[in-house]
């Protein structure tokens, strides 16, 4: 009995697994979702007390989810939302030790952003497009070296553009322009 349930175990998890690499492959993209950055950055912000400091889209089987991460002083939760819906699937918060941080607080001030000082998803969107008109594959928002900032994959034909927009003031930080290599 208990090696016909631990072979239904395996068996089950060999399935998923099997299915999970089939869908795997193609990545998380925002336009496939009923919410976009800026309806999670809104929900977050209603309801969680903090700056965001990490945005993404991820993909966790078939489900697409945005994990996302909000500091209130020492306090870091991290949130994973269902792209769909809202709904958080999972939260976590915890104390965090600002000896662990790279940078010092009054750094940390004077640079990450509340959530309202933020620009649009679209307009940084629409700022990368500017330079490099190309259909989005992925907008994360995140901190980088004490700034929030949108990075942002762009492709078209057999050319990929990645964007580093500053997130309060619009400005294109770094931008790299690639021809992708064809692996299939």
């Amino acid at each position: 009995m208990m090696n016909k349930k631990l072979g239904l175990i395996i068996g089950s998890m060999v399935g998923a697994t099997v299915l999970g690499l089939g869908v795997y492959h193609s990545s998380a993209d925002a336009k496939d979702t009923k919410l976009n950055t800026d309806n999670i950055q809104q929900m977050v912000s209603e309801q969680y007390p903090g700056t965001i400091t990490e945005l993404e889209l991820d993909k966790e089987g078939t489900k697409k989810v945005y994990e996302v991460e909000v500091r209130d002083g020492d306090t870091e939760t991290d949130l994973k939302l269902d792209a769909d819906t809202g709904e958080v699937l999972k939260e976590k918060s915890e104390v965090v030790d600002a000896d662990d941080d790279d940078i010092d607080d009054n750094e940390k001030e004077n640079t990450v952003a509340k959530t309202d000082d933020l620009i649009s998803e679209k307009k940084a969107t629409d700022i990368a497009k500017k330079e490099f008109d190309g259909e989005v594959r992925e907008v994360e928002l995140d901190e980088d070296d004490g700034r929030v900032v949108y990075e942002i994959e762009l492709v078209k034909d057999k050319k990929e553009a990645d964007f580093d927009i500053d997130a309060v003031t619009g400005d294109i930080l770094e931008m790299d322009i690639d021809t992708e290599d064809d692996d299939d």
